[in-house]
């Protein structure tokens, strides 16, 4: 079914994408076979009209969106004494020469003050195993609460060694107290026996639930999970309007493709993600910015 929507977003994008030749096509062929002088005007008109289409959509997709980043700011509702501030950081596919989009991520980090840091995958392109390069990037991220990460296609040692402050979590919990709260928080993996991970939340009064794709959140809402966090999608780095995302390259498709949606009761939020898909991708972004997504849950 996903395969199906997917490849009906790449029919319409490819019908808008010759649609301002339409027109351009109708009035050469006028003045061409038909030798109609009249519709050299309309042709000139509709060919520069076309020019602009495409030259703004390109400057757009590929210059402005890649380099535009922002803060969503998003509330649920949970078992709470007080709110509780969890920054999402999702596909930063970090790279070796990106200095703009990680000085705004170090400034988003200072100005935030989340309580919890979740990497919800993709931290790094695989290229990008530099130790020392990792270190400068990941090295300050520090939240009261802890920084925990679950992998997408990460090298987990190399981020390891740049930044022990970050605790993987592989089908694995861990319970947070802030006071006599207990929080739960579950990293979950495609793989394996996830049933004890469920089960080792059952004193968490809120419990979060984080994997790289959407595709265990009808599971997470079945074992119990308040929240659940992903990323993969990229919320489809190309969006039509009134359609959305081309591509999410995920098996629940549109269902989860970017934002807050439902899982039964239980929120689920998919990140667009800061970065990009590595080369040969297209390195572009169209009506689809890049994101970190602060939450709050409220009681």
């Amino acid at each position: 079914m996903a395969n199906g929507v997917e490849f009906a977003g790449f029919l319409i994008l490819a019908f808008l994408g010759v649609l301002p030749l339409v027109p351009v096509v109708f009035f050469a062929q006028r003045a061409t076979l038909k030798k109609d002088r009249s519709a050299l005007r309309p042709l000139a008109v509709f060919s520069v009209a076309a020019l602009v289409v495409y030259a703004v959509v390109f400057a757009d997709g590929f210059l402005l969106e890649p380099n535009w980043p922002r803060v969503v700011h998003l509330e649920v509702t949970g078992a709470v004494s007080k709110p509780l501030t969890i920054l999402q950081l999702s596909d930063l596919h970090l790279e070796k020469d990106t200095p703009a989009r990680e000085a705004w991520l170090a400034d988003r980090l200072k100005e935030l003050h989340p309580d919890l840091i979740l990497l919800t995958g993709d931290i790094h392109q695989m290229e990008n195993l530099d130790v020392e390069i990792l270190r400068a990037k990941l090295g300050g991220i520090t939240a009261p609460l802890g920084v925990f990460a679950c992998s997408g296609y990460d090298h987990v040692r190399a981020i390891q060694e740049a930044a022990p402050g970050i605790q993987w979590l592989e089908n694995e919990a861990v319970v947070l107290r802030r006071g006599e709260e207990v929080i739960g928080l579950a990293g979950l993996n495609a793989f394996g026996n996830r049933t004890p991970v469920y089960a080792a939340l059952g004193e968490a009064t809120f419990r979060i639930a984080m994997h790289h794709t959407p595709g265990l959140a009808d599971e997470a809402a079945a074992a119990g999970m308040h929240l659940y966090l992903c990323g993969h999608t990229h919320g489809g780095q190309v969006r039509i309007p009134l359609w959305g995302a081309v591509i999410t390259n995920s098996p629940t498709g549109k269902r989860f493709e970017r934002g807050l949606r439902r899982a039964g009761a239980m929120p689920v939020h998919t990140s667009s993600g800061l970065g990009l898909e590595p080369p040969p991708a297209p390195q572009v972004r169209f009506l689809c910015r890049p994101e970190i997504t602060l939450i709050t849950v409220a009681s």
